[in-house]
């Protein structure tokens, strides 16, 4: 559940929690208790739309880098076949929309264990994530899960892809207060994918 519909499902929920004390004065049309329980109905079946939007599309990013990866493969040996094929006359090359140049050198694949940290955002509401860089990554691939026991730092439990950036920093402000959130993180590239940072956890 997303933290702004969160907010004013909790805020709907003690207002509730008072009427049903004094029925009597809550009769006007528009002010029942029953009003207000839809509403929080709604409110919750809105926030698991997203909530499954969310996974969703994770799941559809992921599909979609497995098979960016190996099309990248396929691509690199069909022009290799291609300048093979027609190495007797190579200005053909240009109807494959490929230009002969100095041997192209491929990045490396990022080899550093990157660092993350965790911090409070600065208006309370969800940190800030943030991990060193790696010189040849392209990306920073994220995951993210949460414990069931906040106290526990010792348990990783599973996580899930959570975002690809370019960026080195980000904000998180999708959080409950009260549940440790764990994040790992390892620097891609067009080459291949680094080695995972350690989990780091905090709670709000």
């Amino acid at each position: 559940m997303t933290q702004y519909l969160l907010n004013i499902i909790n805020r709907l929920t003690n207002i509730l929690n008072g009427m049903l004390q004094s029925p009597e004065l809550w009769t006007k049309e528009g002010e029942t208790a029953d009003v207000v329980q839809r509403m929080i109905t709604n409110l919750t079946t809105a926030g698991k739309v997203v909530s499954d939007a969310k996974d969703a599309l994770l799941t559809a990013q992921t599909n979609a880098r497995n098979i960016q990866t190996s099309m990248t493969k396929f691509a690199d040996d069909l022009e290799n076949s291609a300048i093979a094929y027609e190495k007797s006359d190579p200005d053909k090359l240009i109807h494959y929309g490929i230009t002969l140049r100095k041997e192209k050198v491929k990045k490396p694949v990022p080899a550093s264990i990157l660092h993350p940290s965790l911090e409070d955002d600065i208006d309370g509401i969800g940190f800030i994530v943030s991990c060193n860089t790696d010189s040849v990554a392209d990306q920073y691939e994220w995951y993210k899960g949460n414990g069931t026991d906040p106290t526990k730092t010792d348990v990783t439990p599973e996580m899930k892809l959570y975002k690809t950036t370019t960026k080195t920093s980000f904000v998180d402000d999708d959080v409950l207060k009260g549940v440790r959130y764990f994040y790992k993180v390892r620097p891609i590239n067009a080459t291949g994918e680094g080695p995972w940072s350690e989990a780091v956890s905090r709670v709000q």
